[in-house]
């Protein structure tokens, strides 16, 4: 009887040594999301300054915007503001620097909407990130993101007249 016991109480040791190894080890060989993605903000801004051509920087824009708000999520679910303010200024920046880059092409973008379509639908993507990101603030915490929801939607209105015209841009009457 004696024996019966002491095998079973090594035994349950052992599952748990077992089973807490195990735990660890997964852990240590899935990094967390959170450090890939600013790996890879970091590769994207390194391509950015290696690109020339407007249409592949334009993509390398939405890209990075796209890191950012997800970056932007993560800092409202764990509550930190600051982190939030910084990553949507980041968000503006780069939205900006992909509209800018497809305006000074010169380029029609009626006649040739690569660049400036791919942008277009990104942001109207962004838009509603941004108001669902909205809602889970509080009022007094929805300034900056009203502000770089309001900034997409200026860049967007403007990308839909240059692709549309001012009379065709859909919703969009002067």
């Amino acid at each position: 009887m004696w024996t019966i016991q002491r095998l079973l109480t090594v035994l349950i040791v052992l599952i748990v040594l077992i089973a807490s190894s195990c735990t660890v080890r997964t852990a240590a060989l899935h990094p967390p999301q959170f450090d890939k993605r600013l790996e890879r903000l970091d590769r994207e801004r390194e391509k950015l300054k290696r690109s020339t051509d407007a249409v592949d920087r334009t993509k390398i824009d939405i890209n990075i915007s796209e890191i950012l708000l997800s970056l932007v999520t993560d800092a409202v679910k764990s509550g930190e503001p600051e982190v939030l303010g910084k990553r949507l200024s980041e968000y503006i920046e780069t939205i900006q620097d992909a509209h800018q880059t497809m305006m000074k092409t010169g380029r029609d973008a009626h006649r040739k909407p690569k660049g400036f379509k791919e942008l277009e639908i990104s942001l109207r993507r962004q838009i509603r990130m941004l108001d669902d990101i909205g809602r889970g603030l509080t009022f007094d915490q929805r300034e900056p993101v009203e502000k770089a929801k309001q900034q997409a939607s200026e860049i967007r209105d403007d990308l839909l007249k240059a692709l549309f015209g001012d009379q065709n841009a859909p919703g969009r009457k002067s």
